[in-house]
């Protein structure tokens, strides 16, 4: 727990017999916050295969069938964890596999290795073309399956339940009504899933559920738009939508670098404030290209400039960490470096890097420095990443 911050000579003052780790003239920021990863998509960044749904269908489903393997399944969630730590992650909102020991790996590689995870099983039922016949779950094993993980959340305080239908073409109403009972049985849980992310997902939408006017109101006629509810994308959303997301204090999980690769459009971040939304931000492995949230900084500001917002650099940092954790209901746990809060963040080492020690150099102020560092520091430049004081990873010398 950051038990006190200030000056370092005040602090050690306070503190005379303080065992001393001394990163010099690294930064040390606050742990990223991830508010959409999808897990059983590790080996799939980087994949042809047009926008969205056909992308979906061609490269991404046939590859999250490879989780039925137990033994490349916990492999997987090893490295998947590894790897977000590797890059100052320390909390992580994960769409799980459909694989109940997939999800077990998950979640004991999560307790094994650190970090603070929000997960579960990603949940699809209804029969369609390009979808494998194992990745679809009955509505009632999938209920027995999340129940298990749920006990076991209750005694970890690391670990937390994410109730998630994949989005509401993969999933019946019968599904759907589970999920509600889960959520309304389970209130600890969150539910997560996907809206608005590309406009021909939406026609479909609209077309399969015709008697709802958006998309949104599919999630409500199952009672699954909550304030513990984290939408992903929500690119394309009308003034309706947003005025009842808002009224829900539903979140909102905006993926920068995953909008580019799949060419979903550009996601209305000044419409979403003027909402009073809570804004996450995510890496979407594998549609984003790159595992560090840091790195998607600079996408989401260069997204912004497109449509004339032009962020600081205090914002980006903002929406990676405090912002994230406001999202998810984190703030009083995490976020950032107030006195009471658990020690995550991750120290960034810009001196590994000649160009940015010579870059930096070159900076009138610290908040010029950051704004470089956004755009120009990576996963490279991690030297540590520490959740609740504890090092979970380091850069061997």
């Amino acid at each position: 727990m950051i038990i006190d911050y200030g000056k370092r000579s005040d602090i050690l003052a306070k503190v005379p017999e303080a065992w001393i780790e001394d990163y010099d003239d690294a930064w040390l920021i606050p742990g990223m916050i991830d508010g959409h990863v999808h897990y059983p998509q590790y080996y799939a960044t980087a994949a042809q295969g047009g926008q969205l749904l056909d992308w979906l269908v061609q490269s991404i489903l046939p590859a999250e069938t490879a989780f039925a393997d137990p033994a490349f399944a916990n492999d997987t969630a090893k490295r998947f964890i590894k790897h977000l730590l590797s890059c100052g992650t320390t909390t992580a909102m994960v769409f799980g596999s459909q694989f109940a020991h997939a999800n077990e790996a998950l979640f004991n590689a999560a307790r094994e290795l650190g970090i603070r995870l929000i997960a579960g099983a990603t949940l699809m039922d209804t029969p369609a073309d390009g979808i494998p016949d194992a990745l679809l779950q009955t509505p009632k094993q999938a209920q027995a399956d999340a129940e298990k993980l749920i006990a076991i959340c209750r005694d970890e305080p690391l670990l937390h339940y994410a109730i998630t239908p994949r989005y509401a073409l993969s999933c019946s109403e019968e599904m759907m009504m589970m999920c509600h009972e889960l959520l309304h049985n389970h209130p600890e849980t969150y539910l997560q899933t996907h809206i608005n992310e590309n406009r021909n997902e939406i026609r479909a939408v609209l077309a399969h559920f015709n008697q709802c006017k958006d998309y949104l109101e599919v999630y409500e006629r199952y009672g699954l738009v909550t304030d513990r509810t984290v939408l992903a994308h929500n690119i394309h959303p009308s003034d309706g939508e947003l005025d009842r997301i808002g009224q829900a204090q539903c979140s909102i999980c905006h993926c920068p670098s995953s909008n580019l690769f799949l060419g979903s459009g550009l996601f209305p971040l000044s419409r979403h404030i003027k909402h009073g939304i809570n804004i996450a931000l995510g890496t979407d492995i594998g549609a984003g290209v790159s595992f560090s949230l840091w790195s998607n900084l600079s996408d989401a500001y260069k997204i912004q400039q497109l449509q004339g917002l032009s962020l600081n650099p205090e914002h980006l940092l903002y929406l990676a960490t405090l912002g994230g954790a406001k999202a998810l209901h984190l703030e009083n746990e995490t976020g950032n470096f107030s006195t009471g809060k658990s020690a995550d963040f991750f120290v960034l080492d810009y001196t590994r890097s000649d160009y940015l020690s010579e870059r930096l150099r070159r900076c009138n102020s610290l908040e010029a420095q950051l704004f470089c560092l956004l755009h120009l520091a990576s996963e490279r430049q991690v030297e540590s990443t520490y959740v609740r004081g504890r090092r979970v990873f380091f850069y061997p010398s």
